[in-house]
């Protein structure tokens, strides 16, 4: 039986994923547990390893498409085995195929004498390429060889009427919705058809008037390029903003006793402590005294989390990257310094696996190693809020009635009103900041 090749979900919450490449040609041998595909995520890229050996056929999706997760996209083929056909009373996908013969031929099954028809890996192949149905190909001595295949296609150019414009049955659905005549179309199509993309990239012809005078010509404008990584932050951040009801509470808390318990620390540990660290280990106690802003929001549901997974977000080159500290309630400062390092590492080496970039629960942002005092972040769904961290900065603060100089952190946590109220975040912070201002209190 064929063995489909379905696009794959890497993630809980991915709806799409995007074909990078074709590690094997249609038409080509593939042998259990090779690499047969590149596929891409919203977090990361990955090999896509083929499950079953055989002939790759059937190829359905082109590389650079965003494909939905477990839509078939190519068949596994063992010797003998022919491509399937499409269930009785089922709805056949609407793919792009080269047009229909104007009349069937016969079926393999009648021009064979009624016996078993088996297909040629390159005849699959072939048929695949131009979309023609193998049942519609006689065959001789019981195999539906390439010949046979390439016999059916001249047929099918005899077939068709004198002036009539080949073209897919997409594409004339999209040019009669479009009032476009097809003849007007150059086809990029086996032996010129129309595709549906001739058609969705056509733009009707514009006579340019010339000018009345000569016109000093305008600087052209430079398209910057992106990477596929910095187009998806941009989607992510784009659909979060536009849809997750923000609100932000900020807190000033004095830094005294964090930088105290910094060098109290470092003095103790051959791993580099960073303010960093000492923030997601309170972060982490905080959260786990006040689980519902640990909660995430998915499909109109609030999901409490059983574990917190604190992810940090890493400016790398190609965009943002947020790889995640799981479990971090359970671990010790030195271990959380020694994990961070190691994430931020591979994060700017472009080595994280999928499993760094999975599961987070709530995200700290830190940009005061910027300078910037403070700053509002958007949440990362289905995350129920973020906080953003500004620099340790002396200022003068009133202490017993009096002016002193005390270093001083601005903290900011952006919320998604839906999963957390102003009264649950306002409690949180004052933990957090608790927290920062007495760590002692992290050990209670």
């Amino acid at each position: 039986m064929p063995k489909e090749v379905i696009m794959p979900a890497l993630g809980m919450a991915q709806e799409t994923g995007t074909l990078l490449r074709w590690l094997v040609k249609e038409g080509a041998t593939v042998k259990a547990g090779e690499p047969l595909m590149e596929v891409a995520t919203d977090k990361v890229d990955m090999t896509v390893d083929a499950s079953v050996s055989g002939v790759l056929a059937g190829i359905s999706a082109s590389e650079g498409e965003d494909i939905p997760v477990g839509q078939v996209i190519a068949y596994i083929l063992a010797a003998g085995e022919a491509l399937p056909s499409p269930a009785k009373g089922s709805k056949k996908p609407e793919v792009e195929t080269a047009p229909p013969a104007p009349t069937p031929a016969p079926s393999p099954q009648s021009a064979g004498g009624g016996g078993a028809v088996t297909v040629s890996p390159v005849a699959a192949r072939m048929a695949a390429e131009h979309g023609i149905d193998l049942a519609a190909i006689p065959a001789k001595g019981g195999r539906v060889q390439k010949e046979d295949v390439a016999a059916y296609l001249e047929s099918q150019k005899a077939a068709t009427a004198p002036g009539k414009v080949l073209a897919s049955p997409k594409a004339r659905r999209l040019a009669e919705e479009k009032g476009v005549e097809l003849s007007a179309i150059a086809g990029s199509g086996p032996d010129g058809a129309v595709l549906a993309a001739d058609v969705e990239g056509w733009q009707t012809p514009v006579v340019v008037q010339p000018l009345p005078a000569p016109v000093a010509a305008a600087a052209p404008e430079t398209e910057i390029p992106m990477s596929r990584g910095w187009q998806v932050m941009a989607q992510r951040l784009t659909e979060s903003w536009t849809s997750v009801p923000h609100f932000y509470l900020v807190r000033e808390v004095n830094a005294s006793a964090l930088q105290a318990w910094r060098i109290q620390a470092q003095s103790r540990s051959d791993v580099k402590i960073t303010v960093s660290d000492l923030l997601v280990k309170v972060t982490a106690v905080a959260l786990a005294r006040h689980p519902r802003v640990n909660a995430s929001w998915v499909k109109g549901k609030i999901i409490a989390n059983p574990s917190v997974n604190l992810g940090l977000a890493v400016a790398v080159e190609d965009g943002l990257l947020v790889p995640v500290l799981h479990g971090a309630q359970g671990l010790g400062l030195r271990e959380i310094a020694s994990r961070r390092a190691a994430l931020v590492e591979r994060a700017q080496t472009g080595k994280l696996a999928l499993a760094d970039l999975s599961g987070g629960t709530f995200t700290i942002s830190n940009l005061g190693m910027f300078g910037v005092d403070a700053f509002n972040a958007i949440v990362n769904p289905p995350q129920a809020a973020i906080l953003a961290v500004g620099k340790i900065a002396d200022r003068v603060v009133a202490v017993d009635g009096q002016p002193a100089v005390r270093p001083m952190l601005t903290l900011t946590l952006s919320c998604d009103h839906r999963v957390v109220d102003g009264a649950r975040a306002a409690r949180f912070l004052d933990e957090l900041a608790g927290l920062i201002e007495e760590p002692l209190r992290a050990l209670e």
